[in-house]
């Protein structure tokens, strides 16, 4: 369960600061109702925290246990069939088109409408669109609306009479009884390209299937490799942690919560949400619960500074402006300056030296 929630934005743990996104931007909570079916999630612009620089600070103490010549075993990764049709597929489906049909809405059909909602006769504000594309099962209506389109066709108009969830948000409209009046203006279905050397040619950089696909096997055994390195350097880690006697100063692990916290802020400012909007749109969690989790891993990234440091400093693993253009060519950054300049120096040098530290501790351990 950790594993997971860690996965949630998570860009490494001394990785994040580095890297300007964490995967896709949140997706705006959909319209719960008619009333908002239109409009993204909104929250006013908070302001940027700072994040503290923590060159310096007093990390805790550490006593190594061994480290060198830790035996672990390195999982074996091969792609099925399988596995490279479903990542076509993925890429077929991310290709697919609306197109209209004429037919009766299905489930899942897109529908192009016109509607008008009232209570007791009076239009209510926000209860009124013209040309909304609406995906039929998305949830994104008040139970019953999109249900009340199934089977309408183009040209259809239809009168829904529902009634808005007593817990609604707009005190005006919960609970009541409404009527919304809706024109189908056309359906359209998602329609999925085939698989063929044209379809090739004109998203890919290859000629023919084959090639596509070979190259799509190529990057699946790669993704593979790279999971199984990680796994077998996690193993290590954590034998050597679990060697080692490490005490953290609680004033290190507060400081590098503050940080998660400051950067999650940010980055949910950038979106125009909140701390706590931001956190439930991209784990379903509650502000509280992440928190925790945050805690946890502020105290893990500091025991893995002390026992990272204290390798470095009895093996003399250093690090060098080579190693910053590297990883500034890895990130996308124009320059290392521009790296340090955005992400902070002290994060750059963390960053390079766990690496560099995990690198060594692999290259001395026992692989089988």
């Amino acid at each position: 369960m950790m594993k997971k929630i860690f996965k949630i934005c998570m860009c490494g743990m001394l990785a994040a600061a580095l890297i300007s996104g964490c995967g896709k931007k949140p997706a705006a909570k959909p319209a719960e109702t008619g009333t908002e079916a239109a409009e993204a999630t909104e929250s006013a612009a908070q302001e940027t925290l700072a994040v503290e620089d923590l060159t310096g600070m007093d990390n805790g103490t550490v006593t190594l246990g061994e480290y060198k010549g830790i035996e672990v075993s390195k999982d074996s990764v091969e792609v099925t069939d399988d596995e490279v049709n479903q990542a076509v597929q993925s890429d077929l489906s991310a290709h697919a088109k609306d197109a209209e049909v004429d037919r009766a809405v299905q489930n899942g059909d897109v529908v192009n409408i016109d509607y008008v909602g009232t209570k007791d006769g009076v239009a209510f504000d926000g209860g009124t669109a013209q040309g909304y594309d609406l995906t039929i099962g998305s949830g994104q209506f008040i139970e019953g609306f999109e249900e009340g389109l199934v089977g309408a066709k183009k040209g259809d108009k239809k009168t829904l009479n529902l009634t808005f969830p007593e817990g609604y948000q707009n005190a005006d409209l919960a609970g009541k009884a409404v009527v919304f009046d809706v024109t189908v203006n056309a359906v359209k279905e998602e329609q999925v390209p085939e698989l063929n050397d044209a379809f090739v040619q004109e998203n890919t950089s290859f000629k023919t299937v084959a090639e596509y696909k070979e190259d799509k096997m190529q990057t699946l055994l790669k993704n593979k490799s790279d999971e199984a390195e990680q796994k077998m350097k996690s193993d290590i880690y954590t034998a050597i942690l679990n060697a080692s006697k490490v005490e953290p100063k609680q004033e290190a692990v507060d400081a590098n919560f503050n940080n998660l916290i400051a950067r999650y802020s940010n980055q949910a400012a950038a979106y125009g949400m909140d701390f706590k909007t931001f956190v439930g749109a991209f784990s379903g969690m509650g502000e509280e619960e992440f928190k925790e989790i945050l805690k946890t891993q502020a105290e893990a990234t500091v025991e893995q500074r002390l026992v990272v440091s204290a390798i470095a400093e009895k093996e003399g693993i250093q690090i060098t402006d080579e190693d910053r253009k590297e990883v500034a060519d890895q990130m996308g950054y124009e320059s290392v300056d521009k790296m340090i300049e955005t992400a902070g120096q002290f994060d750059v040098d963390d960053y390079i030296m766990n690496n560099k530290v995990m690198d060594f501790l692999t290259e001395k351990a026992v692989i089988k």
